[in-house]
């Protein structure tokens, strides 16, 4: 194959950073993982992880200097037998904690983890996809593990190019660290998790749910605050098909009693002023040296556990719904789907949500400190119970 027939692209300003980001809060990895009763075969997943990753090629990338280059090696199906996640404390679970393997440079891996169920852990660093992204390269997997071809994400485009080609309509918005957290602050403990990774099963599903947990979140901490929205640029263009990092954050500043209903106003507001595509490389950090990066990240991440002084108060992000009968397979039946979302040291609480089975599966990474372990279990609690109530169907009572 000639070097000009190899899947490449260049690595973005935001991709940049992530490398940085890694330093700081490593692994930057990205978890989906499907639960499912029954067995599947190790050598079957393999095969069909090789399918589809050849036809997603964005799921072999290796660093080749500024570019992101196809190795034209599938991801490694790593079996972990007698093995369950424990979602009590999945900061402390020691397979998630593991590099990508098996070697360095490789950016994605699949785990087959068979304890108490056969789970089916896709890990992705975020430097080389989003979570659509990871999701298109999933469900291409799921698909070849069924006997379909793979749908494919062949497109070198991620991004700065797309942002490119369509404009930026606007000015980035100023990001400051004056913003609470739900969470409050802590001082950290160097001999402690510095980052909490809870989840949470709502029996619930319906409309506004970012804006519903927007709403929650600015209650709870008293003050206005500012969510990060990640949005799918794919939008812009639906002929698109590419696993790359295709997000860029819709801001939004909420008050303590907003309503979740004007909370989802103004995000359809501001959807449809295309706003998220005037925030790529926001404050040109990518472009100072590496040493500076590192610095800001790591005083951010000071000044939010110490002053609960951040730049944004959470992000809050939505991954749509998984059709659960679409992924089983024969001898294995998926009860359900969480992402798990990367550790993030400017980030106070970065939430990944998905719906499938008819629940809501909502997950979160949570910069830890003291005191900060009980606050988060008791906000989780309430934004389940508040969800449950207000979304769960009400009885009509016939008389």
């Amino acid at each position: 194959m000639s070097n000009a027939t190899v899947f490449r692209r260049k690595i973005t300003p935001t991709e940049r950073l992530y490398f940085f980001t890694r330093t700081v809060t490593p692994p930057f990895v990205m978890h989906l993982a499907v639960h499912g009763d029954g067995s599947l075969d190790p050598a079957a997943l393999q095969r069909a992880v090789d399918v589809a990753s050849a036809a997603n090629p964005g799921a072999r990338l290796i660093r080749d200097g500024d570019e992101w280059v196809d190795c034209g090696l599938a991801a490694r199906v790593r079996h972990v037998p007698g093995w369950s996640l424990n979602y009590a404390a999945l900061e402390n679970d020691a397979v998630l904690n593991t590099p990508i393997g098996p070697t360095p440079d490789r950016t994605t891996e699949v785990l087959l983890v068979t304890g108490e169920q056969t789970t089916v852990v896709f890990r992705a660093f975020h430097g080389v996809m989003d979570g659509m992204g990871l999701r298109v390269w999933v469900d291409d997997v799921f698909r070849v593990l069924r006997g379909y071809p793979p749908l494919g994400a062949p497109d070198p485009i991620a991004d700065a190019e797309l942002v490119a080609r369509i404009g930026a309509p606007g000015r980035p918005t100023l990001v400051l660290p004056t913003f609470k957290a739900a969470t409050g602050r802590g001082r950290q403990n160097r001999t402690a998790a510095r980052w909490l990774l809870r989840h949470r099963t709502i029996n619930a599903t319906g409309k506004g749910i970012v804006a519903r947990v927007a709403a929650i979140l600015a209650a709870e901490s008293g003050a206005k605050s500012r969510f990060m929205i990640p949005v799918d640029l794919r939008r812009h263009d639906p002929a698109l098909r590419s696993t790359a990092n295709l997000a860029l954050p819709l801001f939004l500043d909420v008050a303590p009693g907003e309503s979740w209903a004007a909370i989802s106003t103004r995000m359809r507001s501001g959807l449809r002023e295309k706003r998220e595509l005037d925030q790529l490389d926001n404050g040109r950090l990518s472009k100072f040296p590496p040493g500076v990066i590192r610095g800001v990240l790591r005083t951010s991440n000071w000044a939010g556990a110490r002053l609960n002084r951040n730049l944004v108060s959470a992000t809050v992000s939505h991954m749509g719904t998984f059709d659960l009968d679409e992924m089983a397979v024969p001898g294995w039946t998926p009860t359900g789907v969480r992402v798990l979302p990367q550790h993030s040291g400017a980030m106070p609480l970065l939430f990944a949500m998905v719906e499938a089975g008819g629940k809501l599966e909502l997950s979160v990474s949570c910069r830890n400190g003291a005191g900060i372990e009980a606050r988060l279990e008791a906000l989780l609690d309430k934004i389940a119970a508040r969800l449950e109530a207000e979304l769960a169907p009400h009885e009509v009572v016939v008389r």
